[in-house]
């Protein structure tokens, strides 16, 4: 039997295959510090990132990341200490900061300290664009404890999401922070939930 698209005109037949061709989910990259060195001072205060940046977002897809699109990214962080408090948010600077090439890279780099070691995952082809003094990936932790804290972090943007794992060495004294390695995650899509009509309305019906 002959597909109903043979008997269509061809550019009829182009319109409808690309009508029904799902939208491509933004592909990303996330460099951040998998280890970094926080001292926090003895009665709980705390450090919120100013001007710098923790992460570096890098556009693998094949089409631009949209200023609309980035600034509907969120964040989840929890701490493996309940002593330690730790939000990671998104920052609107005010001026634009997408859009994203592919292969680009963006991402507030200060230029003091140590935190060029952000820079150290980028592959050969990929440019890199600073956003310093603009911030736009940033986080607040606070708290009184002294030790190694797991700071577990999930973003999500464009239909996939990400999820890394960052240790603090956490210390008691003048508030500072210090970068001291960085590592690279990739995005995945996120779960496609079970239509009604499928598996998922069967085991519906039977708990």
């Amino acid at each position: 039997m002959r597909s109903p698209l043979r008997l269509l005109p061809p550019a009829v037949a182009l319109a409808l295959i690309v009508s029904f061709t799902p939208a491509r989910a933004a592909h990303w990259d996330l460099i951040y510090p998998d280890r970094f060195d926080l001292t926090l001072c003895q009665n709980g205060c705390g450090i919120t990132l100013a001007g710098t940046g923790y992460l570096v977002l890098v556009n693998k897809g094949p089409v631009d990341i949209s200023q609309a699109e980035l600034f509907t990214a969120s964040f989840a962080g929890q701490s493996s200490q309940a002593a330690v408090r730790f939000t990671p948010f998104l920052n609107d600077p005010g001026p634009p900061v997408g859009p994203i090439h592919p292969d680009e890279a963006v991402g507030s780099v200060s230029p003091y300290a140590n935190d060029d070691v952000l820079l150290t995952p980028l592959l050969p082809g990929e440019s890199f664009r600073n956003t310093y003094p603009w911030q736009v990936f940033a986080f607040q932790i606070d708290g009184s404890y002294v030790g190694p804290v797991q700071l577990n972090v999930t973003m999500t943007m464009g239909g996939e999401s990400a999820e890394f794992v960052m240790i603090a060495s956490v210390r008691s004294g003048d508030t500072s922070i210090q970068f001291t390695s960085a590592a690279r995650t990739s995005s995945v899509p996120l779960p496609t939930p079970a239509r009604p009509t499928t598996w998922g309305r069967i085991k519906a019906i039977y708990r």
